[in-house]
């Protein structure tokens, strides 16, 4: 009996959590060097902006996605990139950029 308890009240929490998570939509926005278009897009199949959506528990979770997004990683491809993001929906009104030299 104790043991189904617990097995109810685990499940119960495991819905619970699963019920408070929403959608995380951020939108890409990337400027590429110059001479850099194609290398720069290639892993977005060309795309620019780009949209991807995550579930996360909460509209901060959603805007420390968008801040980490929109660091540069590959430098000397990008100049510019811009991540504004949306929480079920809503509009966080935060939009994160980061700015590269081009080589």
């Amino acid at each position: 009996m104790i043991k189904t308890t617990v097995m109810m009240t685990v499940a119960t929490l495991m819905m619970a959590q699963a019920a408070f998570a929403g959608d995380c939509n951020i939108s890409v926005d990337r400027k590429a060097c110059p001479g850099k278009e194609v290398e720069a897009m290639k892993p977005y199949n060309g795309k620019n902006p780009t949209d991807e959506t995550k579930k996360l528990d909460s509209a901060e979770a959603c805007e420390k996605w968008a801040e980490k997004t929109s660091k540069i990683v590959r430098k000397g491809t990008l100049t510019e990139k811009k991540v504004s993001a949306k929480f079920d929906g809503k509009d966080l009104g935060k939009s994160f950029s980061d700015k590269a030299e081009c080589k």
